[in-house]
């Protein structure tokens, strides 16, 4: 087998034009057009925390495995130690025995690529909007019909849909956590605060605080932390509030519960497989900020549930190691060796 190479698309583009900037000033919004097109802050993004790892674990298998660098968003925000390549060096006609891996949200940058393996990595519920990032020509094709050789998803939920609504058959690589490193810790787990992702849905915490503002909560709300200080942050916080919907899998919950939170909210679909309601979490309705209030409100009078929740929740987190990723990936890559080595 050749080189692995996972495409880490340039997320935060810079997008300005001369008719779109002249449309802010007539509408005084120059500062907004600016922000928005220009000076994007480059932020943190679990499905590409998901390639990094991906290619850790290779490299710690003994494969030959890169981040590929499409523009000037590189995405490592979590201080791994990985060497990276950039496109520019690499270029787009490679050799049979490499392997290119891209994201579903960006269908066609994989098939810019040649003489390659190509392999799709769902990682959203693109199959919700997939059509709509298709060219006229290609409306009503599958991942395989316009290309790519594999599919991968990070969840048995998005196996199962895009068999549904695409007939593609996919390899499942359950996302893991590093449970050296995401651990509870007791000793500074701040009672009754509830701690969750602005980037997720804010206004739906926005909501669910101000139906909870009689109650005795201390709301921390965070984006754009490093792993180690997202780490602190699930370890002082009493419960997680899930607000991510639709997801593919939903990483964040998952690293909560392996930190010792009593997890509530939404799942987002992804999230089903260790959110159980009543039993690893108090799953609401995606997007029933009232119902995730009164399960706040549920935790607050009786914390026998909080800790039975919290509890089950750490053991389900268990079951979600990297060292299981790692033998999915392994599988998976021995089968494309196998397959293009014929």
């Amino acid at each position: 087998m050749g080189t692995i190479y996972y495409l880490i698309p340039d997320l935060y583009k810079k997008n300005f034009k001369v008719k779109g900037f002249i449309k802010s000033i007539l509408t005084r919004n120059v500062s907004g057009y600016l922000q928005n097109n220009v000076f994007k802050k480059h932020k943190p993004v679990g499905g590409v925390k998901v390639m990094y790892q991906h290619c850790i674990m290779l490299k710690e298998m003994g494969y030959d495995a890169y981040p590929l660098v499409m523009g000037d968003y590189i995405g490592n925000f979590f201080g791994y130690d990985l060497d990276i390549r950039y496109i520019n060096d690499v270029g787009y006609a490679l050799s049979a025995n490499d392997i290119i891996v891209a994201s579903e949200f960006l269908p066609y940058m994989g098939l810019e690529f040649s003489g390659c393996t190509k392999v799709l990595f769902n990682q959203s519920q693109s199959w919700r909007y997939y059509d709509e990032k298709l060219r006229k020509e290609d409306k009503g094709k599958s991942y395989i019909d316009l290309g790519y050789d594999y599919v991968i998803n990070c969840s048995g939920f998005l196996s199962r849909m895009l068999k549904k609504k695409m007939n593609v058959d996919s390899t499942v690589i359950t996302n893991g956590v590093d449970q050296m490193r995401f651990f509870p810790d007791p000793s500074i787990r701040v009672p009754n605060r509830v701690l969750a992702l602005s980037r997720k849905h804010p206004e739906h915490i926005d909501a669910i605080k101000q139906a909870t503002k009689d109650l005795n909560y201390e709301f921390r709300i965070v984006d754009g932390l490093t792993e180690s200080e997202l780490i602190e942050e699930y370890q002082r916080a009493d419960i997680f509030l899930a607000t991510g919907y639709p997801e593919g899998f939903s990483l964040p919950p998952l690293e909560a519960m392996s930190c010792g939170c009593a997890v509530v909210g939404f799942s987002g679909g992804g999230g089903e497989e260790y959110m159980v309601n009543n039993d690893t979490a108090l799953v609401s309705i995606d997007g029933d900020c009232i119902d995730a209030a009164n399960q706040l409100e549920r935790l607050l009078a009786d914390k026998e549930l909080k800790e039975r929740i919290r509890e089950a929740g750490l053991a389900k987190s268990k079951q979600y190691s990297l060292e299981n990723t790692k033998a999915m990936l392994d599988d998976f890559y021995q089968e494309v060796n196998l397959k293009t080595s014929k």
